[in-house]
Order: C-alpha cells, then sequence, then structure tokens
C-alpha cells in the first residue's frame, strides 16, 4: 500500500483473491495514489503461470521496477517433519522466490537497473531450537541474496535481505508468537525501511538489514 502512495504502479501476487481485493479496496481508498493496483491471483509456486503472467504485465504496463518477494509459510520444529513436508516448505520458501527472481532479472538485466528486497528473517541469520526447518529456509534464500548482490551490483540492479524479527501480521499470529501485537515489528516499520533503501544513492548497495524487536534483543 505505501509504495502505490509513492507513485509505483503495484502489481500484487497472493493465492487469496479475497485478501487481494482487500488491499486493493484500502488504496482505493485512502485515494493516495497514481495508478490503480493489479491484482495477480497465483500460486507463487506455479513458475509456469508466474513466468507467463510477468511476462504479459511487462508487456501491458512497461519494466520491472522494484521486485518485493516476501510470500512465505512458518512451521515450527526442526526434525519433526516428513522429508516431503520439508520438501514443500522449501518449494514455497526458495524455490518459489528463485522462480519469480529469474523472470524478473530477465527485465531488470535489460534496463540495468532494478531493486530486488527478499523478505527472510532474523531466522535466517543465526540458528534456534525449535526452527531449523523454518531457519533452513530462510538461511537459503539469504545466502542465495548474498551472491545475487555480489552479481549483479556491476549491472546496476541492487538486493537486499530484509530480515525481521516477529512481524505484527497474520502469519505470526497463526504461528503462536508469544508477543502482543504492539511489541512486534509493524508492516509500517518493513516500509520505511524499503522506503530509506530506496532513497539511497543509486552508489550505495546494502547487502542486509537486521530488524529486531526491541524485546526480544539478548
Amino acid at each position: 500500500m505505501g509504495l502505490a502512495e509513492d507513485g509505483y504502479r503495484v502489481v500484487m501476487i497472493a493465492r487469496d483473491m479475497e485478501a487481494l481485493n482487500r488491499v486493493r479496496e484500502q488504496i482505493l481508498s485512502s485515494g493516495r495514489y497514481t495508478y490503480e493496483p493489479v491484482l495477480f491471483p497465483s500460486d507463487i509456486t506455479d513458475h509456469k503461470k508466474l513466468d507467463t503472467g510477468i511476462k504479459n504485465l511487462v508487456d501491458q504496463y512497461g519494466p520491472i521496477d522494484i521486485l518485493f518477494n516476501s510470500a512465505a509459510m512458518f512451521i515450527d520444529g526442526t526434525m519433526e517433519w516428513s522429508v516431503d513436508d520439508f520438501r514443500k516448505i522449501i518449494e514455497t520458501n526458495v524455490v518459489a522466490q528463485y522462480g519469480i527472481m529469474k523472470t524478473v532479472l530477465e527485465f531488470m538485466k535489460r534496463n540495468r537497473k532494478g531493486y530486488v528486497f527478499n523478505v527472510a528473517s532474523r531466522a535466517g541469520t543465526y540458528g534456534f531450537p525449535g526452527g531449523g526447518t523454518y531457519g533452513a529456509t530462510k538461511f537459503a534464500l539469504v545466502g542465495l541474496t548474498d551472491s545475487l548482490y555480489r552479481e549483479y551490483a556491476p549491472q546496476g540492479i541492487r538486493f537486499t535481505s530484509l530480515c525481521p524479527g516477529w512481524v505484527n501480521t497474520e502469519m505470526a499470529k497463526d504461528a503462536g508468537t508469544p508477543f502482543l501485537g504492539e511489541e512486534m515489528i509493524q508492516p509500517e516499520d518493513i516500509l520505511k525501511t524499503v522506503r530509506y533503501l530506496l532513497g539511497l544513492s543509486g552508489n550505495i548497495c546494502i547487502r542486509e538489514i537486521v530488524i529486531e524487536m526491541q524485546k526480544s534483543i539478548i
């Protein structure tokens, strides 16, 4: 919503059409937008559909300036899950992100500019007991982003891993966070971080930002 207010044409991808429509209505009701948001209902693990859809969107609306990769699933635990469950979360949290970036980077490379924000997690910067399954996917995303950060900087494309602790979202509540909503990182804090990064000189590259809750710092 915040980037729509900043003049970007926002394309939102998610499986839940109802949730997409809610955000769309929030943007439209605010009146603070230049372009109406575009909704793209899809399972992010359906790479063929996403690849075709993203290419069609570029044909219709023009180059992609920003990719904000935030979709993920959370499961607690480490070795309690089956191999199939582990494969599923890897598919959603890593392989899907890889596929989206692969398509988007085709266009960013042509224009020699663009910014990719991969939302990882504080859990992708250190391991903690009972969180190895989810953490493994976030370590993987941070590692992938780190390599891309170094590979694409000479081409004018920037990458940053955003690594927050608990963010006040439905996923955090469903995961059973012990923190109250007001104690957690707020979505607006993520937006402010993105705006800060976008506002920096084009000569600046920030590889990773870890955002912690005050109550969780040890």
